[in-house]
């Protein structure tokens, strides 16, 4: 899983890396045929320009590769002598390494803001999101919530593609007494992990992390009762998956107790 996901990474990169760069080369294309309209100056806004929109757009490293790409085109085409790679001239080494440190400078500070902001959405969505689980746990009476249902409800609110719990009872582990998924990942999942349903260890011993892009999350440990939240997620982190293992600690915890009373 962690390698496709890599493998996707990898693929959007490049496009972003090819579509960029092939729009500095148009830019240049259309520069150069405008004549004197153009100059060395206007050409470097030019590319800064597309360089800001790489960054934004795609990360740090689509960027500097941008940015490289039009270094050597402003070095190629707009500085003397024409054609060569080759500067005669100390000024125009000047105008070079400030036109690639400029270039530089904008990627970092655009791609870190970019990050950081995408970050506060997704701060902000989790902490929305919560708040709404919290709530929705506190208002259902324990004789009326189940295991199922706080899945199902973890999955909606959050928009999960799966979401389990397995809890540990009378020396054994019993998996997916509350369980929810959007797509047929479940018994995928399920498939896998019932050949563990009678160990009578510490289920993070036996279970892969990775398994199907799965993130494991012990929600509580005590001498007499264990739960493990189970979650597959695009948006969340880990930090977020946490805190929901904490909120249901305290609940699990009760509906456990009530059924062996």
């Amino acid at each position: 899983m962690k390698t496709l996901k890599k493998y996707q990474a990898l693929i959007k990169r490049t496009g972003q890396i090819i579509a960029f760069a092939g729009a500095i080369l148009f830019a240049t294309a259309i520069t150069l045929k405008s004549g004197t309209i153009t100059n060395a100056s206007t050409v470097a806004f030019c590319f800064i320009i597309i360089v800001l929109l790489s960054a934004f757009f795609g990360n740090i490293i689509v960027a500097l590769t941008t940015s490289v790409v039009a270094t050597l085109c402003f070095d190629y085409f707009y500085l003397p002598p024409f054609g060569t790679f080759n500067i005669t001239a100390f000024s125009d080494w000047i105008s070079l390494m400030a036109f690639l440190l400029t270039s530089f400078i904008i990627s970092r500070l655009t791609a870190s803001a970019s990050e950081n902001m995408a970050k506060a959405n997704n701060l902000d969505a989790a902490l929305i999101q919560l708040k709404e689980f919290g709530t929705r746990l506190l208002s259902i009476s324990n004789d009326q919530l189940t295991l199922t249902q706080i899945a199902a409800e973890a999955l909606r609110i959050f928009s999960l593609e799966y979401c389990s719990i397995h809890t540990f009872g009378e020396g054994k582990w019993h998996h997916f007494i509350g369980s929810a998924a959007s797509s047929d990942i479940a018994d995928m999942i399920e498939t896998k992990l019932n050949v563990h349903q009678d160990h009578n260890a510490d289920l993070m011993e036996i279970i892969d992390e990775n398994l199907l892009g799965v993130q494991y999350i012990k929600i509580n440990e005590d001498s007499e009762f264990q739960a493990l939240l189970a979650v597959k997620t695009k948006t969340l982190s880990t930090n977020t998956i946490g805190t929901i293992a904490c909120m249901l600690g305290i609940r699990i915890m009760e509906i456990m107790k009530k059924k062996t009373h």
